[in-house]
């Protein structure tokens, strides 16, 4: 768990160097908004999908916007996704770094957009919002995840920590 979290904070730093994010908009009252400021790292689970892996991001508020992306790293379940030397094939080990698009914080709980991205499985573009709530320095929640190429809808769980 150490090794992929570092890997991922290590990829997250290198795409923090390469651009800049765009600006988030971020709606809220000023004391919600400056309870999600921080870098925040953590885990998502796909279950519908059976993928899994880590989440990074950083929110850097300048008034009514913050600067974001997600960095999601799926990881290989089972024989199946193994190739020679036990390693999964690229796509399954590759990140996908995902911009969030919007955030909005109200009374502790927190919910969101993605922009629009290829999903692994289907190579169609789907639609992902997500909701959680902030105890403290950690927020936990679901995301929901829709595409027309997509046999139903995908639901997950995801969990982060202030670092």
């Amino acid at each position: 768990m150490a090794r992929r979290t570092l890997s991922a904070l290590a990829l997250c730093a290198l795409v923090a160097c390469a651009s800049t994010p765009e600006s988030v908009p971020l709606v809220g009252s000023t004391g919600d908004v400056s309870a999600l400021v921080g870098e925040w790292g953590g885990e998502y689970d796909g279950g519908t999908t059976g993928r899994s892996g880590s989440i990074v991001f950083v929110l850097r508020s300048t008034a009514d916007t913050a600067h974001g992306d997600v960095m999601m790293i799926p990881r290989a379940v089972g024989q199946a996704a193994t190739m020679e030397g036990g390693r999964a094939p690229l796509e399954l080990r590759s990140g996908q770094v995902l911009r969030i698009s919007f955030v909005r914080i109200a009374g502790g709980n927190v919910s969101g957009t993605l922009d629009p991205y290829t999903e692994p499985e289907c190579k169609c573009t789907v639609h992902t919002t997500f909701t959680g709530r902030l105890r403290g320095n950690t927020i936990e929640g679901t995301f929901l995840t829709r595409g027309a190429g997509l046999p139903r809808e995908q639901t997950g769980r995801w969990k982060v920590t202030r670092r």
